[in-house]
């Protein structure tokens, strides 16, 4: 027991046992188990100590950071329980040593810009025009106009009249009635013509 005064600061508390350090940036983090025992009541404060360097991190329970660390090099830590009192416990074991470091840069994930898929651009279809079917105009059929075939007028042939010098031949110039024996009678031509006076009284019966 620590007599401090008037007053007794109580038994000496346990020892913190060590856990993992962990590296950060210019710093780190220091788990540590309390001990069974932590003195006599009040406020404890947990203390890690850096080696190299002996750069110093408290809290009041598990974890403790340490920040002030320089990148690079590497450290072991050790913590120590102080009560109210101002009784300290002994020091831990010394942890996993570590490195502090300034973290990779990761660049921000960037997500593939993906085109807008623009549809195909379908023309309308436009039904072929297709004109009236005009039915071809078939003429009406004339038929040729034939003239009537007119026969050539042929001028009836007068025969020419003969027979009034025959008036005494037997050719029928005389009409020869036979009622007038031994008279001589009118003397026509063959057309019928009575003849001339120069060819009459040639008919004799």
């Amino acid at each position: 027991m620590i007599q401090i005064g008037l007053y007794s600061a109580g038994a000496k508390p346990g020892t913190p046992t060590i856990g993992t350090a962990t590296a950060g940036n210019a710093q780190a983090t220091v788990a540590f188990t309390e001990p069974s025992y932590t003195g006599k009541g009040g406020a404890l404060t947990y203390t890690a100590t850096s080696s190299p360097g002996g750069i110093t991190g408290t809290a009041s329970a598990s974890p403790i950071t340490v920040t002030g660390l320089s990148n690079g090099t590497s450290y072991t830590f050790t913590v120590v329980l102080s009560t109210s009192y101002g009784v300290s416990s002994g020091a831990s074991a010394a942890s996993n040593s570590v490195t502090p470091a300034v973290p990779p840069v990761v660049p921000p994930v960037v997500p593939p810009v993906t085109p807008p898929v623009t549809p195909p651009v379908t023309p309308p279809v436009t039904p072929p025009v297709t004109p009236p079917v005009t039915p071809p105009v078939t003429p009406p059929v004339v038929p040729p106009v034939v003239p009537p075939v007119v026969p050539p007028v042929t001028p009836p042939v007068t025969p020419a009249c003969t027979g009034c010098g025959n008036c005494q031949s037997t050719l029928g110039y005389c009409p020869f009635t036979g009622s007038n024996l031994g008279v001589y009678e009118t003397c026509y031509d063959s057309c019928g013509a009575v003849c001339s006076s120069t060819f009459q009284n040639l008919c004799l019966d």
